[in-house]
């Protein structure tokens, strides 16, 4: 039996949430000094309450005792496990990951585990989620399964705007006169998340032309592969995912599915964002 085990910056698609072959163990919110687990004791709409009156979340990684307790969960039952990590450029989970389970097959030699680390976040974790997955489902060993998350990495894209620069800045992401003068010019950060790092690839004014940029973004990389489910992650408002979603048939995509993302991502990026994330190529073509 192999198990993929994910951290709650993976945000999947609502059919794979309870696949019977996934774990997650969550990152943390940090809200007036109490401590919630992303996605078991806080979601989104619970933290966007907080951020509404003002108050600024913080975050951190894993608890090494959480990874503790499965692996060994997992030993002790013979099961083999995956861990497709939140990139290592963002958080220590992954370094966490890697120093537990160094600790647990010294007491358990014959245990299996593999950890990869995505260099990715959100919604492009959970592309790569999903098609491990079913390649359990296929039957796939573990070392095929690890082998193919690596393959998948290059080929997953995520590309979200941001409408209040302040929780950028709140971050550390940008200076305090960026934000001002930011939010004066009503500019729109167009974000990535690329080579593991997140990073601002674009500045548009406005959200229409935030939007458009974006658009444009993923029509030039996801031609080649239309047929699939693209995912619209969300924070606040419906609105902007109803226009991509009307911009996305246009391209020819036909399964579209809004996610909200994690409370992690969000308290970093702020009440109100979207974007999309999607695969460049098919997954046959990318394992070939």
């Amino acid at each position: 039996m192999i198990r993929l085990l994910v951290d709650s910056m993976c945000d999947l698609p609502k059919d794979f949430v309870n696949h019977p072959s996934l774990d997650m163990v969550s990152l943390n919110v940090i809200i007036e000094g109490v401590s919630y687990r992303d996605k078991r004791e806080i979601d989104l709409d619970g933290m966007n309450k907080f951020m509404e009156q003002g108050i600024v979340p913080t975050t951190s990684q894993v608890n090494p005792g959480d990874f503790m307790e499965y692996f060994e969960d997992c030993a002790k039952n013979n099961i083999e496990c995956l861990y497709l990590a939140f990139t290592s450029k963002l958080s220590g989970s992954y370094e966490t990951g890697c120093l537990v389970l160094k600790d647990v097959i010294e007491k358990y030699p014959n245990f299996m585990c593999r950890i990869v680390d995505s260099l990715h976040s959100g919604g492009s974790i959970g592309l790569i989620a999903v098609e491990l997955l079913k390649l359990i489902d296929q039957g796939k060993d573990l070392d095929y399964l690890a082998e193919a998350a690596v393959k998948f990495i290059p080929h997953a894209h995520f590309y979200f705007s941001i409408e209040d620069l302040n929780w950028l800045y709140m971050g550390g992401r940008v200076s305090k006169g960026t934000a001002v003068v930011g939010g004066f010019l009503k500019i729109h950060p167009i974000v990535s998340v690329e080579d593991g790092e997140l990073k601002i690839i674009g500045k548009s004014r406005g959200t229409k032309k935030a939007q458009k940029a974006i658009i444009d973004k993923t029509a030039e990389n996801i031609v080649g592969y239309l047929d699939q489910n693209v995912g619209i992650a969300y924070t606040g408002s419906m609105k902007p995912v109803e226009d991509y979603q009307a911009a996305l048939r246009l391209m020819g995509v036909k399964q579209i599915e809004p996610v909200p993302i994690g409370c992690v991502l969000a308290a970093h990026l702020g009440l109100q964002g979207t974007g999309i994330y999607f695969l460049d190529t098919p997954p046959a073509e990318i394992l070939a």
